[in-house]
């Protein structure tokens, strides 16, 4: 299948952001790397905050559709464990894209906009944290050290271990170690 224009832009973005950051993406730069003129890369993006908005998009949309792929059914019929159980398992096994740590961390107010799309995510698939068990919360948490952990690809620590992963998921289940609710 043939990537859209907007897709490949997104893409070296993302890849430009891993290799400098997102704070010294320019549209020249993004532009040379993704083999378009300047004028390319503003027809679908006009503003670097547009640009983050498209990314954002992306994100959710890829973050929503991995879940929805380890939920195995619609997100209106799952109990919420399942959808918790199903965000966890999207995110142990899912990829991370080259720059997705990038931005994700920027100290610009524009990165707001990733907080607020996986807040988003979050929000949908989990609900109130307030209300998770201190177990479920747990795994949350463990999710997003994983995450962050082959993020920054620290092999040193390995924690990519399937009974490292399926412990995190039985957390999320609201289970402890021994499979107790």
């Amino acid at each position: 299948m043939r990537t859209s224009k907007r897709d490949r832009i997104i893409t070296g973005a993302l890849e430009l952001a891993h290799c400098d950051g997102f704070d010294s993406l320019t549209f020249d730069t993004l532009a040379e790397h993704v083999g378009l003129s300047r004028g390319g890369v503003i027809y679908y993006f006009r503003t670097k905050t547009e640009l983050l908005e498209g990314i954002a998009a992306a994100f959710l949309e890829r973050w929503r559709t991995q879940a929805l792929a380890a939920l195995g059914g619609p997100l209106e019929e799952a109990s919420r464990t399942e959808r918790i159980e199903a965000l966890t398992r999207s995110v142990l096994d899912g990829e991370i894209l080259p720059g997705e740590v990038s931005f994700m961390l920027s100290a610009t107010p524009e990165a707001e906009m990733l907080k607020e799309a996986w807040n988003t995510l979050s929000r949908e698939w989990v609900g109130e944290i307030r209300e998770l068990t201190a177990m479920q919360r747990v795994a949350l948490l463990a999710v997003d050290g994983w995450w962050a952990n082959r993020a920054v690809d620290s092999r040193s620590r390995n924690p990519d271990e399937p009974a490292i992963a399926e412990l995190i998921v039985s957390l999320a289940r609201g289970e402890d170690a021994g499979g107790r609710q």
